[in-house]
């Protein structure tokens, strides 16, 4: 899901709004909890109470979003901005708040402290801000790209204390809804394991800040893990929770051993639990859930959905409803609504409530043919545990420059496909961006990054590499010695890469190596990230990327 934003995994689709599916269950297990009375009542405040945020006399925005019971808004958009124009863009509320039927925003936030962005606690809260004094009611998500799909807690602790340590600044105007974490969870992550993580989690945020409001919970497995979240919440000791799916044309149910079908919201409907669609486009690599028959249902029974992605999506088929789109304009004050937009806002007005209308009646958009996916990033999650710290690896005994016959080639940088498409030799997500030359370039044979204390590069492979024992990265460097100041991030592994290889970068092209066993590194379903935030200026030409 970006060009300019790693993304998410998972995820995707299109079709009519009013073709709900007819299937039923199949494949289930039996493990659907109950709903009672309360349910009702509760899932009755989501839908009925007033959520829509003013500047009021002394300053202070949205002071009518929560209740004890629960988060009131209506539909509404995801945006993304931490990966883009370090965070300085204009947003588009103005745009926005010609269309009626967006009255929430979920702003994904990438954490300042992980050297991913550049971006401040002081931006998120200009972009909270600026959404509340457009009428718009605000969910802020915790989303650290690299962590999407994770099942290791301790990533969704480090969720906890960002909240700890940012919700005073980012609320101190603002009524805002917390979204613990953007997906947490991989398919195989267990109802008692994920009821544990967000137990201590949960405990975190409200022990050690002044949020009393709901706490929304993206179900696992990149947000489509109904039946595991509604056995899950019932272990959680909190009832203040709003249960969040995520739903795109891949999304699995890992519980049925199928795609995604509507009825599969009912597990979560019938819980105590107001719930929403927190994520919907119709993009992903892969298909056979019908996006769209699930976003209508979501919306029969009740539930606010949110769309991806107002901007900040950088998938091959662009998922952007606004136009420019900041990969590509940072200096932007005025949008125009893109081809994709209606692919989303037909599907807005009919789930949730919120009393306030942020502002008057725009002109009817135009419907048109669509695109792209978020996400978690970009599609795509990359799930991984957290393995024990990374040990420098040994020199191997095969040449460095002459690449194994059954190597893997994950990117050779040839053009075909192009940088660009945002896709590599596997056909999964690749992309980059805050370097000096953008989001880099390709040029004869080679991926050029140009970075000054800054830039991120990933590369997505989503296939179990347990055969394979290297990480190949071959590559040249203006100075040399580039290992040094290069974070290396795959499976799990999160250091620099000078500490997970034997070898050096030269002014000449030659193979970095990694042992991935050695090393530490999770196979089963990895990507390839580097970070350059670190203090290093260089440039790098990598020229291939492979596994033997």
């Amino acid at each position: 899901m970006h060009s300019d934003d790693p993304p998410r995994q998972a995820q995707d689709g299109e079709q009519r709004r009013d073709s709900a599916d007819d299937r039923g269950r199949s494949g289930g297990s039996g493990d659907a909890p109950s709903g009672g009375a309360g349910g009702t009542r509760r899932r009755t405040v989501l839908r009925g109470l007033g959520g829509g945020v003013a500047l009021g006399a002394v300053g202070t925005l949205g002071a009518a979003v929560t209740t004890a019971a629960g988060a009131s808004f209506g539909d509404g958009v995801n945006l993304q901005p931490s990966y883009f124009c370090d965070g300085d863009q204009d947003l588009g509320y103005d745009l926005m708040s010609e269309y009626p039927d967006i009255e929430t925003v979920r702003i994904e936030i990438e954490p300042f402290s992980f050297g991913e962005v550049a971006t401040t606690v002081e931006d998120a809260k200009r972009w909270i801000d600026e959404a509340a004094a457009h009428g718009l009611n605000v969910i802020a998500t915790y989303h650290h790209y690299p962590d999407n799909g994770s099942a290791d807690a301790a990533a969704l602790q480090n969720a906890a204390e960002f909240w700890a340590e940012h919700y005073e600044t980012l609320s101190a105007d603002t009524d805002i809804t917390v979204n613990m974490m953007n997906e947490w969870g991989n398919h195989q992550v267990t109802a008692d394991e994920y009821a544990s993580a967000y137990d201590e989690a949960i405990g975190t945020v409200r022990s050690e800040t002044s949020y009393s409001g709901p706490i929304v919970c993206d179900a696992p497995g990149w947000g489509q893990g109904t039946y595991r979240l509604a056995d899950a919440v019932e272990m959680i000791d909190d009832d203040d929770l709003i249960l969040s799916a995520h739903v795109y044309p891949s999304a699995w149910n890992a519980t049925t051993g199928q795609n995604l079908v509507p009825e599969d919201l009912d597990v979560l409907d019938e819980t105590s639990y107001p719930c929403m669609i927190g994520e919907f486009g119709n993009y992903a690599n892969s298909t056979g859930a019908d996006w769209s028959a699930i976003v209508d249902y979501a919306s029969e029974l009740g539930w606010p959905v949110i769309g991806w992605a107002w901007n900040g999506d950088g998938s091959n088929d662009p998922m952007n409803m606004a136009d420019p789109y900041w990969g590509d304009d940072c200096s932007a004050d005025s949008y125009a609504t893109s081809d994709y937009f209606p692919v989303v806002y037909e599907k807005l007005g009919d789930g949730g409530t919120a009393t306030d209308s942020p502002t008057d009646e725009p002109n009817t958009p135009t419907p048109t043919d669509e695109p792209s996916t978020p996400t978690d990033e970009p599609e795509t999650p990359t799930p991984t545990d957290e393995p024990d710290t990374p040990t420098p690896t040994d020199e191997p005994d095969t040449p460095t420059d002459t690449p194994a016959a059954d190597a893997l080639v994950v990117d050779d940088y040839d053009g075909d496909p192009g940088w660009a498409s945002h896709r590599n030799d596997l056909g999964q997500w690749c992309g980059a961006g805050s370097f000096e030359n953008g989001g880099g370039e390709e040029t004869g044979g080679a991926l050029v990054l140009e970075y000054d204390d800054g830039g991120w590069f990933q590369s997505q492979i989503n296939r179990d590499v347990s055969d394979y024992d290297d990480l190949v990265i071959r590559v040249s460097g203006a100075s040399g010695g580039e290992e040094s100041e290069v974070l290396f991030d795959m499976g799990g592994v999160r250091t620099m890469l000078a500490d997970v290889t034997d070898d050096s970068i030269g002014t000449s092209a030659t193979d970095v190596r990694v042992d991935m066993e050695a090393a530490g590194i999770d196979r089963s379903s990895p990507s390839v990230r580097l970070n350059f935030w670190q203090g290093g200026s260089s440039t790098l030409e990598i020229e291939e990327v492979r596994l033997e």
